[in-house]
């Protein structure tokens, strides 16, 4: 520690000799001694403290990066009602009597379904106006449901995800009171569709 002083403060000259007092400082006074020596303890304290740091430094290894959150898939619910009159001719119900804007209509259905990336459900519903019998009704309402099903797994829709039912003339849309012919069966549009519900995860 001596010879440490004496390299970091030249101007202090320590000198060790035979008397009781051992060692004596000739040319600062005890005060500078002391200041010199607290000023020697604190760059020692600092280098080691530095020492210690660097030490750590390639010890302590940094946390793992937290891994990616998985987001869960999500299932979206589409309802689309297609005009029974723009798929099929009056009173018709099979793949033949189609119309081209009938053809159109499926088709983009079919592409929007192939977009899916997983298709959990489709329901198809038909529906026919309040013209004729509760029994006609229901046969064409499910004739049609029938048919767009059809439809679809001929394009590649898998057929037991589909689920197809005719409701005759329930849920109507358009109720059209006091008119008769022509205009009662056009005010009755509406009500003469197919509607389409799809659960997938797009």
């Amino acid at each position: 520690m001596i010879v440490g002083v004496a390299r970091v403060y030249p101007a202090f000259a320590f000198q060790v000799g035979s008397s009781d007092r051992g060692i004596s400082h000739s040319s600062c006074s005890e005060e500078e001694f002391m200041f010199t020596i607290t000023r020697l303890r604190s760059i020692v304290l600092a280098g080691s403290a530095m020492l210690v740091l660097a030490g750590c430094s390639h010890a302590v290894k940094p946390a793992p990066a937290p891994a990616p959150a998985v987001t869960a898939p999500v299932v979206q619910n589409t309802h689309l009602s297609l005009s029974a009159d723009a798929l099929f001719a009056f009173g018709k119900s099979d793949i033949d009597s189609l119309s081209s804007n009938g053809h159109e209509q499926l088709d983009q259905l079919v592409a929007k379904l192939q977009h899916a990336r997983q298709i959990e459900s489709i329901e198809v519903v038909g529906y026919t106006d309040r013209i004729g019998t509760d029994a006609y009704n229901e046969k064409l309402s499910q004739k049609r449901a029938d048919t767009v099903r059809d439809y679809l797994v001929a394009h590649g829709i898998a057929a037991d995800a589909i689920k197809a039912e005719g409701r005759g003339k329930a849920d109507a849309v358009a109720d059209c009171p006091k008119l008769h012919g022509n205009k009662l069966r056009a005010c009755l549009a509406p009500n003469r569709r197919v509607e389409v519900n799809i659960s997938a995860v797009n």
